[in-house]
């Protein structure tokens, strides 16, 4: 008699999956993400550069009136917006390569080893589950390595010089505006918490669709024979409204996120303006 073995926590278990995935996948692409990290930080310099000729602006050209800086600041301003374009295209580009590369290379392998693997394996599991790891999953896997990869590292450096610039600016006034930080961690750790739950349970759901229709369309026949067609589609319903019931509720959490930091973010401005007042 065989005992069951107690599964790895979840976080234990993406972590792995994830240090797996570096190790075999990344690791070839390793001069492509150098040279997107590298143009990631030159949109970080040049955002928080824009941010910077913000005050001559205001200073030298509204309220001086200085003739020479008109010339001189929209040129920079030209300069600055061009360089940005450029390294921010080049890192998208990059990044996209390197994204959809790995997920098409782990698509191929899954396909490989499926090839390889026994009649009691095929036996067992469903046509649709199957079919749904190729196109629903394989989706939502290109969709996430089209945003995280490229956003994170990008979104991370603009907050680095971002931050050193506002500490340049006025160091006591960006201690005053970070006050909201550590509350906004909280919300944005337990909405993250919430959507990889709804997310699992969203796939669980469509692959048990996806099984579902093909062994409907499938068996066809045999429905219209004992006219089973009502029963079907009772079935077909309650596994749709499910599925609705799931994407909706992951949307619903998703949404919250925008409100809450613009929420906080306008309490830190509104500190700010006290504090500057």
């Amino acid at each position: 008699m065989t005992e069951d073995i107690p599964a790895a926590p979840a976080h234990l278990a993406t972590g792995a999956l994830v240090g797996r995935i570096v190790r075999e996948e990344v690791r070839p692409h390793v001069g492509r993400i150098i040279l997107a990290v590298l143009c990631m930080v030159v949109v970080a310099v040049t955002t928080a550069a824009l941010a910077w000729l913000i005050e001559p602006v205001l200073s030298e050209v509204f309220e001086n009136k200085d003739e020479a800086m008109l010339v001189a600041l929209p040129l920079a301003v030209v300069a600055v917006f061009t360089l940005s374009s450029a390294a921010n295209y080049g890192q998208a580009v990059l990044m996209h390569y390197v994204g959809q590369r790995i997920i098409a290379d782990l698509q191929k392998r899954l396909f490989a080893h499926l090839m390889d693997a026994d009649l009691a394996f095929y036996h067992n599991t469903e046509t649709g589950a199957l079919i749904s790891r190729f196109t629903n999953d394989v989706n939502m896997m290109r969709a996430a390595g089209s945003t995280a990869l490229t956003g994170i590292g990008m979104d991370l450096f603009k907050v680095i010089f971002l931050t050193a610039l506002m500490f340049w600016l006025d160091w006591q006034m960006a201690l005053i505006a970070f006050f909201v930080f550590p509350v906004a961690v909280l919300p944005v750790v337990k909405i993250g918490r919430r959507m990889r739950k709804v997310s699992a349970r969203g796939l669980e759901q469509v692959a048990a669709l996806t099984a579902y229709l093909n062994e409907t369309f499938q068996g066809a026949r045999h429905v219209k024979a004992y006219g089973m067609e009502s029963h079907e589609v009772r079935r077909g319903g309650a596994i749709v409204e499910s599925l609705f019931s799931i994407i909706y509720k992951a949307l619903r959490v998703r949404s919250l996120s925008s409100p809450i930091m613009e929420f906080l973010g306008g309490i830190a401005i509104a500190v700010v303006i006290f504090y500057s007042g």
